[in-house]
C-alpha cells in the first residue's frame, strides 16, 4: 500500500515538473480564473494564446529618458531664440540667433534621428510572461466572450496581474 501511494506521488510529481512553459501558464491561468470566477463550472474557455515573453518598456529604459530629455531640452531652446528674434531689431544679432537657431536645429535632428533608432531596435528586456484565455460564462445568459490576459513573473510560478476585457 505504501508503494503504491509513493508511485503515485512520484508520478504526479514528475508530470508536474515535467510541463512545459505553456502548460505551466495555462495552469496558472487557469486557477486564477477557478479562484476568480468561484469554479471552473461557472466558466467555459473558447481559446488560450500562447504563452509570450513579456518585456520591459521603452519608457523605462534610462538611456532613451536621456535622449528624449535632451530632445526637450533643444525644443526649449528653440523657443528662446525664436522669442530673442522676434524681440530684437539689430540685423547682426539677429544673425547671431539665426546661427544659434541653425546650431539647435541640427542638435535636435541629431537627437531626434538617435531615438527613433533607438526605438527601433528596442527589443526590450524580458521581465516575465504573458497569456491569453478567451472565455464564456456558463450561466446567466451571458454569451458574450471574455478576454483575460494574465501577467506572469519569469519563474512561472505566480500571476502578476490579471486584466479581463468583453469581447
Amino acid at each position: 500500500m505504501k508503494k503504491s501511494h509513493l508511485l503515485l506521488l512520484v508520478i504526479f510529481a514528475s508530470c508536474t515538473y515535467f510541463q512545459n512553459k505553456q502548460q505551466h501558464a495555462e495552469g496558472l491561468a487557469k486557477k486564477y480564473l477557478d479562484s476568480a470566477l468561484k469554479g471552473s463550472d461557472k466558466y467555459e474557455i473558447v481559446s488560450t494564446s500562447k504563452i509570450d515573453t513579456l518585456r520591459s518598456r521603452l519608457n523605462n529604459e534610462a538611456e532613451y529618458q536621456l535622449i528624449t530629455r535632451k530632445i526637450d531640452s533643444t525644443y526649449k531652446i528653440g523657443d528662446s531664440i525664436n522669442r530673442a528674434m522676434a524681440n530684437t531689431k539689430n540685423s547682426s544679432k539677429i544673425s547671431v540667433l539665426q546661427n544659434l537657431a541653425q546650431k539647435n536645429y541640427d542638435k535636435q535632428k541629431i537627437l531626434l534621428e538617435q531615438g527613433l533608432t533607438y526605438f527601433l531596435n528596442y527589443k526590450g528586456k524580458p521581465e516575465g510572461w504573458i497569456i491569453k484565455e478567451t472565455y464564456k460564462l456558463k450561466k446567466g445568459g451571458d454569451n458574450s466572450l471574455y478576454i483575460a490576459t494574465f501577467k506572469i513573473d519569469d519563474k512561472l510560478s505566480k500571476v502578476l496581474s490579471q486584466q479581463t476585457t468583453k469581447k
